[in-house]
């Protein structure tokens, strides 16, 4: 049974119950009617997608059309699926505006992991996040398996330290005003202040990124990156086919030259 398989067959008497409990952002401004601006803005500029086919999960506008998150049990179908062959990868980017560096998250990325009901486990299709400022060089977020096992899958978000993907998805953007860089949205956040490096060139275009900002976005599924604990890619569970990206949200500025 292949992921996408496995989604499908959840129980729909369960969508109207998950759906309640995504939460709203209810506030002063909001019960006033001045509901407040939003932090993070989705990507809406593909870049690269190899294998794109244009049907299907084969569709990458899918990972630009808004988040359609199916809460902690069940995976979103709106999704473009990455796999281990030709759709080895996915950058997106923002029209020319730049992620930038502030208090708190500045970027997520939601992919349809869930919370399996069968079993004290997760479905997940890790994914390896790089930024970049000019699609050149890239910079991975910190990332580290540890599983006491690292050759061996392990279903649960707490071995996979700083990969995307782990995360159920509340976000819905075509039901409310959830913030998508609110940690209720579910989803997976990273920090452009968690960015550096062991080299000195890793660590200078982690500060030129925090000054001036990332122009780009790349996921890969963490099933075809080598770990560097074991020398092997990082496992996979075993009817998973690739991640599938149901979009990417950040904290958005202009591009400037000057440090910010």
């Amino acid at each position: 049974m292949t992921a996408r398989s496995r989604i499908a067959t959840i129980a729909r008497s369960r969508i109207a119950a998950i759906a309640s409990r995504v939460p709203l952002t209810i506030g002063l401004a909001a019960l006033s009617g001045c509901a407040p601006a939003n932090v993070g803005e989705l990507a809406t500029e593909i870049v690269e997608a190899p294998g794109a086919t244009g049907a299907g999960f084969g569709d990458v506008s899918r990972a630009i059309d808004g988040v359609r998150g199916g809460g902690e049990h069940a995976g979103s179908l709106d999704v473009y699926s990455l796999d281990y062959r030709e759709r080895r990868h996915l950058v997106l980017g923002f029209e020319g505006r730049v992620i930038v560096d502030g208090p708190g998250p500045d970027l997520a990325v939601f992919e349809n992991g869930f919370r399996e009901l069968e079993r004290d486990a997760y479905f997940m299709d890790p994914v390896v996040v790089e930024v970049s400022p000019d699609g050149a060089r890239w910079l991975a977020f910190p990332h580290d398996y540890v599983a006491s096992d690292e050759t061996r899958y392990e279903p649960h978000p707490a071995a996979w330290e700083g990969f995307a993907g782990v995360t159920p998805v509340l976000l819905d953007t075509g039901r409310g005003e959830l913030d998508p860089l609110d940690p209720r949205a579910g989803g997976d956040a990273f920090d452009l202040a968690e960015l550096g490096g062991e080299r000195a060139d890793e660590q200078a275009l982690a500060d030129e990124i925090r000054m001036r900002g990332a122009r780009y976005v790349r996921l890969t599924s963490a099933a075809i990156v080598t770990n560097p604990d074991t020398g092997a890619p990082y496992p996979r569970d075993a009817v998973s086919d690739g991640a599938d990206i149901d979009g990417v949200a950040a904290r958005l500025g202009d591009p400037s030259d000057e440090p910010r």
